[in-house]
């Protein structure tokens, strides 16, 4: 049985897709920085992160999952911003 605080997310980035598990409280700087660390990029890089649905509006990092009302299956995407030389 799944545990219903655990949400099964899909995250798109220039690097492929990545299948992840957050805790529904999990902040959205928590996502970024483990997708980051899975993909490779450079920690030293910004990112943002959208809801594929919504890629005009990135989501703030200090707030949780949950308080996006988000669901397993999410489609989340990692945007690059730029180097943080």
């Amino acid at each position: 049985m799944k545990d219903d605080k655990i949400l099964d997310l899909t995250v798109e980035t220039t690097r492929g897709t990545k299948a992840v598990s957050f805790d529904k409280t999990a902040k959205i700087s928590d996502v970024i920085a483990e997708v980051v660390r899975l993909c490779g990029f450079a920690s030293g890089d910004r990112f943002d992160l959208f809801l594929k649905s919504d890629l005009q509006h990135p989501l703030q990092p200090e707030r949780t999952l949950v308080s996006y009302h988000m669901t397993d299956g999410t489609v989340l995407v990692l945007s690059q911003v730029g180097s943080g030389v």
